[in-house]
């Protein structure tokens, strides 16, 4: 019975990872942290060349560029996300200090579980617990993206039993996310997500209509999934046609 329950839980979890999966994002901004750049162009071969490497600086840099050539779209196979998070462990086993590094192994596994839907009930946790590691000891990072990280998994994550989805948690990491990085829009579209999911309808169109402000504002971004409803109740509709 335990098995046939577990199994069940796999196709719904696998289900909800599929249409996270499905959405389009608009490319990242290079974030400069002090010891590696994020999302900065980068080939699969400097990937692999680097991850072999016994310098933790090249570590970092292999971990970086693996998390580049997903957000970019350059991959999409599970033997890179896993490649990856063998190259975060070595780093982190080194350097469990590091807040960009167990952000990105959150990252890696995130699309991990993406690729892999059987295999995210199992990887969830572990994405969680990165995120949660890398939101005390690095917020800042890529523009307090551990806790827009958090906020995204809470709000779209099935509740509990079936998994770690959960509201308030969603609205508490939002909120740290836009009160550390207030210039970054992303973290206003995921906080007014939250706050519609809410019912706070008002302060939900605040956070939308401080986002399009933005000068860091992308509006493909708004292609993604997650923002329709958002942008359905904050938007005027269109005049009708004559």
């Amino acid at each position: 019975m335990k098995l046939s329950f577990r199994f069940m839980l796999m196709i719904f979890f696998g289900l909800f990872l599929s249409s996270c999966a499905a959405q389009t994002n608009a490319p990242m901004p290079v974030y400069k942290d002090k010891d590696v750049s994020l999302w900065k162009s980068c080939s699969i071969k400097e990937a692999e060349s680097l991850g072999a490497s016994a310098k933790d600086a090249d570590l970092l840099e292999s971990l970086s560029c693996y998390a580049s050539l997903f957000e970019s779209g350059t991959v999409d196979e599970t033997k890179y996300a896993e490649a990856g998070q063998k190259v975060a462990k070595a780093y982190l086993k080194k350097n469990p200090k590091s807040g960009v590094g167990h952000y990105l192994y959150a990252y890696l596994v995130g699309k991990h579980a993406q690729l892999s839907p059987l295999s995210g009930l199992d990887l969830v946790p572990v994405l969680e617990q990165e995120a949660l590691l890398a939101v005390k000891l690095a917020p800042e990072v890529d523009f307090a993206g551990p806790d827009r990280m958090l906020g995204e998994l809470y709000l779209e994550a099935p509740g509990a039993p079936l998994s770690v989805g959960s509201l308030s948690k969603s609205l508490k990491h939002f909120e740290e996310a836009v009160k550390v990085a207030p210039d970054f829009y992303l973290n206003h579209l995921g906080y007014g997500a939250a706050l519609l999911e809410d019912d706070e309808k008002k302060n939900a169109c605040v956070q939308f209509n401080t986002a399009l402000k933005s000068k860091s504002f992308n509006k493909k971004s708004l292609e993604n999934d997650t923002y329709k409803k958002l942008i359905g109740a904050c938007q005027k509709a269109p005049a009708p046609k004559k």
